[in-house]
């Protein structure tokens, strides 16, 4: 993943390795109660306040009108969760480079175990909330600085309060950690097609961020959202200095949604002076119910990022697009295409070095992946991969015997709770 990615989570930070024995267990222990805690209040949530709910309608009296506006809160909770296990078989190597959360191959991988419960703001009940955890290989690639160990395979991915305020049509208000604005793929599994991820989604954007975000509805057509964050990945900041995070989605027609996004600000450890920023560009379109065509594309640049021969700090930028075409065969069967390149002219997000000077280098990336979806039932899916990498250096498989590609085949079941 990004150079910093690997490091913390991505865009702009760095995962760590692991840690001692008896602190790592702790955490794991915390992480498994907090787990459990967790499942018992989702399934006391699932029917809220039943009891409660039959007694009022009993009641003919004015107290019962009280009570029912005051459990109008829970109304509108919901809740899903799921789990994706795969296995993975690299034709040339026991590890693909390059990869987000997939990089172990020929193995079988339990990826995420996840779980979600939110209560999004209404009109009538103005305050809400979301949690979103991961538990699984996957977490282990999303640590936000400052929130668990890079090898504690539970992660919390989200955890925010949202307040609807009654101004126009409403504003939305969403402080805490919430995931990126950026993308055309997410980290939940079951909400991509393919199995593996992109290129641009493990190196060219964020994760995670957090701090306080604004949503706003212009139009049925027009809505811009508009955040302060304290960086890519980052819960605690590494700088005193904020990062603008923002977007704007627009609906020319009903078929098509296009979103412009954008984050600019220091992510540099101790220091508020050079900048980093991104753009990227989303664009769906649904010509036919069975065909989806998806485009994205992402530029960056950060400036005194990387040194060059001589020893000194010079900008560096980075830049990719991908294209997905999706077909509903059946309602059963699905298939799916994705191409993509990356661009890193300064080594600033893959992190390659020279091995002789140790100086980063430059290096493009190309990707083509077929995929298959067999709907086993309503809730199982069965995905079928393969994917061919492609590099300008031999990057893929182990020294010395690198190569300039790699090909691998992954088979993915995804069971989605309801």
């Amino acid at each position: 993943m990004l150079m910093e990615k690997k490091t913390l989570t991505q865009v702009g930070s760095s995962l760590p390795p692991g840690s001692q024995g008896g602190v790592l267990w702790t955490k794991r222990t915390i992480s498994a109660q907090f787990l459990v805690c967790l499942i018992c209040l989702i399934l006391a949530l699932q029917e809220p306040f039943s009891w409660a709910q039959e007694s009022q309608a009993q009641k003919q009296n004015a107290g019962a009108a009280s009570q029912e506006q005051g459990s109008s809160f829970w109304k509108g909770i919901r809740w899903n969760g799921h789990l994706a296990i795969s296995y993975i078989h690299n034709t040339t190597s026991s590890t693909s480079t390059f990869r987000v959360f997939d990089e172990e191959a020929r193995r079988f991988t339990l990826h995420q175990m996840g779980f979600w419960l939110e209560k999004p703001p209404t009109g009538e009940s103005p305050f809400g909330f979301g949690v979103d955890i991961v538990l699984g290989s996957d977490a282990k690639k999303i640590h936000a600085m400052g929130l668990g160990d890079t090898d504690d395979p539970f992660d919390l991915t989200q955890a925010y309060i949202t307040y609807m305020v009654p101004l126009g049509t409403g504003l939305m208000l969403k402080v805490g950690k919430f995931v990126t604005l950026h993308g055309a793929e997410v980290i939940r599994r079951p909400e991509n097609f393919n199995v593996s991820r992109s290129i641009l989604f493990g190196y060219a954007i964020p994760f995670t961020h957090t701090g306080l975000l604004a949503t706003y509805p212009i139009t049925d057509r027009f809505t811009v959202t508009a955040s302060i964050v304290n960086g890519w990945d980052n819960v605690t900041d590494n700088n005193s200095g904020k990062s603008l995070h923002g977007m704007v989605t627009l609906l020319p027609r009903k078929d098509l949604t296009v979103t412009i996004g954008g984050t600019w600000g220091p992510e540099r450890a101790g220091t508020n002076g050079p900048k980093r920023g991104l753009v990227d560009i989303v664009a769906a379109y649904k010509p036919t119910p069975t065909v989806s065509l998806i485009a994205n594309f992402d530029y960056g640049r950060e400036a005194d990022a990387v040194p060059n021969q001589l020893g000194e700090a010079q900008k560096a930028h980075w830049y990719g697009g991908a294209g997905y075409i999706l077909y509903d065969l059946t309602t059963r069967w699905a298939i799916g295409l994705r191409g993509e390149f990356f661009n890193d002219p300064q080594g600033l997000r893959l992190g390659w070095t020279d091995a002789h000077t140790g100086l980063p280098i430059g290096l493009t990336l190309r990707e083509v992946t077929g995929t298959v979806r067999y709907k086993i039932t309503e809730q199982l899916l069965a995905n079928f991969e393969y994917r061919q990498d492609f590099a300008n250096h031999p990057v893929f498989g182990q020294s010395p015997g690198r190569q300039k590609s790699q090909g691998t085949i992954l088979v993915e079941l995804v069971y989605v709770w309801k």
